[in-house]
């Protein structure tokens, strides 16, 4: 915190609160951080340790589309584990991305997390359409979708089945982390940055995009 700083007073140099001398200039002379310095120091901390990231739309889509859906096991995992933070109540992020491999059990596992969103983004005034309801409905369709194409005769059939429930699943993700950035934006502002692509990101990516390779080349 900026509380913890002071600065000299004949050169301007930063130091810490039990400092006696000045490491630059050796004054012993301190006076409080200006405001314009303290408000840099203070992003800057906030910058260093900041969880509250976003995740762009245009990233989602495509990360989506290329992963043949399985995207959502990893958005599901890095969302929860931010809004454990920003909620402080106790989470599992891991078992919560996992249950979308769970047959019905997914859709109340996915109703909860946008009731979150949502409760998060009301209380701070963000208005938005996220409707955990809806979402329920969506899910429900792209698992329906899901299970129709693999019983599809025709390989075209189920490929274009396949195709609409991954727009499903992707639309799901857009809608709620929409909501989500709208809250960050809110509440933290430009103190915020873009969550770093990880290497869990880059494999589920790789997996899907061997997927569908290997769906094309039968």
């Amino acid at each position: 915190m900026t509380d913890d700083y002071k600065q000299c007073a004949q050169c301007g140099e930063v130091a810490a609160q039990e400092s006696s001398y000045c490491r630059k200039c050796g004054h012993n002379q301190f006076q409080e951080l200006s405001p314009e310095l303290a408000s840099k120091l203070e992003a800057i901390e906030t910058l260093a340790s900041s969880t509250w990231l976003r995740i762009e739309a245009s990233r989602l889509i495509i990360a989506s589309i290329l992963s043949g859906g399985l995207y959502i096991f990893f958005w599901l995992y890095i969302t929860w584990k931010q809004l454990a933070q920003e909620t402080h109540e106790e989470h599992f992020p891991v078992w919560h991305a996992l249950t979308w491999a769970v047959p019905f059990y997914q859709l109340f596992r996915l109703h909860r997390h946008a009731t979150v969103i949502q409760g998060l983004a009301t209380q701070a005034g963000v208005p938005t359409t996220l409707n955990p309801g809806t979402i329920v409905a969506l899910a429900l369709a792209s698992f329906g979708l899901g299970m129709v194409s693999l019983l599809a005769v025709s390989p075209g059939l189920s490929m274009m089945l396949g195709i609409i429930g991954i727009a499903v699943t992707t639309t799901i993700i857009v809608w709620n982390q929409g909501a989500l950035n709208a809250y960050w934006v809110t509440r933290h502002g430009d103190k915020l940055r873009s969550t770093p692509i990880g290497t869990a990101e880059v494999i589920i990516v790789l997996l899907g995009i061997f997927v569908w390779i290997s769906t094309l080349a039968r």
